[in-house]
């Protein structure tokens, strides 16, 4: 058993009641339904799009393993299922309060199916439907509030069922979706790191990456097989530390930040965006190439971080940045809100510790990250989009441009481009050096 392996069985133990995988994992659905269930009533939440597995209706096949069940069926409000207010109070208010949860479907509809759990009191069985996210196995929700992009706490699963014949029937763009949440490990962890040297996060343990860091090493195995399983124990276990943690933080960096800043531009236009972990994994070649780019061409580490301040004209910039895409505001109070506690606990911290070894600080930090083109690589191993203009639909230059610029202006989580505003140093030109980077490693737009 390797060391991730031993990880997720003594976190899954402790924490999920049940986490069943292989190639006939659905077969622990029955016991666990009676067990859980007894002869109340059972609640299938599912979305309203088909899925196979085995060449068997998916959605007939887990109610014949769970038994006399209702469906709740979420549909899209959008291209996808967005998990808005309205959408999850309508799906809380319809589910009621049975004995038993089954969620049946990808990341979005497990987010939402812990949500549901939390609030309704009812044990949560999800049924993996693709290795698209690292979400499945945390305790955690990504919501929309206020127009924007919020991770919240819900609740552990109970269960978890990922059975090879379910993820292997899935569509291939979701698994390669999930190979660019995974390759997150290889910029996310300089980020936390980053914020907990400086007092912003923590405390940072290597304990709570390095399952993950092992666990992608087997991405690109010429056998599908094992490149597939590597794939799954990737997102598995990085739900687990996630969970752990308690914070998304050592998995979600500038490179989650764009993709959510990229969903929040395409929800305020009502038009589509790409997979989570697909626009995750592009982001993470122009990620590495920014923090090689700054390594390379910046004063940024070799000066005293105590004396950084942010800009005086720091809110304008975030209303700004927001009313672009939502003339009203409201989207640019909600950020705002968010990076004022930023600022504060910016202005609280106890920065010049990391001026007093810097050195040691970087050897650290620099041996988190890997390089653009071995994320680049990865993704192109599985058929995946490198490029922004490869996501579906594409991302235009502009918008691209514009996404990376706001990454300091959404949430308050101190990641590198925080510090590049204090320098001064978070210009367009930057970013243009950036995305030449990375396209030189074959990302970018």
């Amino acid at each position: 058993m390797t060391g991730y392996e031993s990880f997720a069985r003594e976190v899954s133990q402790g924490a999920l009641g049940l986490l069943a995988t292989g190639p006939a994992a659905l077969g622990e659905l029955p016991a666990l339904c009676r067990r859980l269930a007894g002869d109340g009533e059972r609640v299938i939440l599912t979305d309203d799009v088909a899925k196979l597995a085995d060449g068997r209706d998916l959605l007939a096949w887990v109610a014949d393993l769970v038994g006399a069940a209702r469906r709740v069926t979420v549909r899209a409000t959008h291209a996808q299922v967005a998990l808005d207010e309205a959408t999850v109070e309508d799906a809380v208010a319809e589910v009621g309060r049975p004995s038993l949860l089954v969620s049946v479907g990808s990341g979005t509809i497990t987010d939402l199916g812990k949500v549901v759990s939390a609030r309704s009191g009812a044990p949560l069985v999800a049924i993996q439907t693709a290795a698209s996210v690292n979400g499945f196995s945390d305790p955690l929700s990504v919501l929309v509030i206020g127009g924007a992009k919020r991770t919240r706490p819900s609740v552990w699963p109970t269960g978890l069922i990922i059975d090879d014949r379910v993820i292997d029937a899935a569509p291939a763009r979701l698994n390669r979706s999930g190979v660019g949440d995974a390759i997150a490990i290889w910029s996310a962890p300089a980020d936390w790191y980053l914020a907990c040297s400086l007092g912003l996060d923590g405390p940072f343990t290597d304990e709570a990456v390095r399952p993950v860091l092992d666990a992608v090493e087997g991405l690109t195995d010429p056998d599908p097989g094992r490149a597939r399983k590597a794939l799954v124990d990737s997102l598995t276990v990085g739900g687990l530390v996630i969970g752990v943690a308690d914070s998304t933080a050592p998995l979600s960096g500038s490179e989650h930040l764009t993709s959510h800043i990229l969903d929040m531009a395409a929800m305020a236009r009502g038009v589509e965006h790409d997979l989570h972990g697909a626009q995750v994994g592009v982001a993470t070649v122009v990620c590495t190439a920014l923090w090689a780019e700054v390594r390379e061409t910046s004063a940024l580490f070799e000066r005293p971080w105590a004396d950084l301040t942010y800009p005086a004209d720091l809110e304008q910039r975030v209303r700004d940045t927001w009313a672009s895409i939502d003339p009203s505001g409201s989207l640019g109070q909600e950020c705002w809100t968010a990076v004022a506690r930023k600022v504060a606990a910016w202005n609280a911290a106890d920065k010049a510790v990391c001026d007093r070894d810097r050195a040691a600080l970087l050897e650290t930090l620099f041996g988190y990250l890997g390089t653009p083109q071995r994320s680049a690589t990865t993704l192109r191993h599985w058929g995946a989009a490198a490029r922004f203009s490869e996501l579906t639909p594409p991302v235009s230059a502009d918008q691209v441009a514009w996404t990376l610029l706001a990454l300091p202006y959404m949430r308050d989580r101190l990641t590198l481009p925080d510090l590049l505003v204090m320098t001064g140093e978070w210009t367009a030109e930057l970013i243009d050096r950036v995305l030449a980077r990375a396209a030189t490693a074959g990302g970018g737009v």
